[in-house]
Order: structure tokens, then sequence, then C-alpha cells
């Protein structure tokens, strides 16, 4: 493993453990509306989908442009 991806993979490994912390520090609930649905759900339910969100987001943004720059 060269030095900038191991570097990477422990930045990413702070930066989940981070968002974990955080998601276990919010459990009061939250009602939340989507178009014309409501949910009430935990807090840390909430944050860990939209973390979850996030991840899923940008590995496929990642993944797309490199894509993009490998074809060319």
């Amino acid at each position: 493993m060269t030095k900038p991806s191991k570097a990477k993979m422990i930045i990413g490994i702070i930066i989940g453990a981070v968002g974990v912390l955080i998601v276990f520090q919010n459990l009061a609930p939250v009602n939340t509306m989507v178009l014309l649905w409501r949910f009430t759900m935990p807090h840390a339910l909430l944050l860990a989908i939209m973390l979850g969100a996030g991840f899923v987001l940008g590995f496929t943004v990642a993944v797309m442009l490199g894509a993009r720059y490998l074809s060319e």
C-alpha cells in the first residue's frame, strides 16, 4: 500500500469514527417530512441515513469521474 492511499484510508477511518460518534450522541426522536409523508425516528437513525447517503453519493461520483478520466 502506497503512502497516499494509506493516508486516505486513515482519514476515511477517522471521518467514519467521528460520524458514528455524532450519530450515537443524538438519540432524541425527531419528526421528518418527505413530500407528503411524516416519519418520527430517532435523530441517530436520520443522521446515519444521511451519512450513508453521503458516502454512497461521494463514492458514485468518484467512480463516475474516475471512469471518465480513464477513458480519455
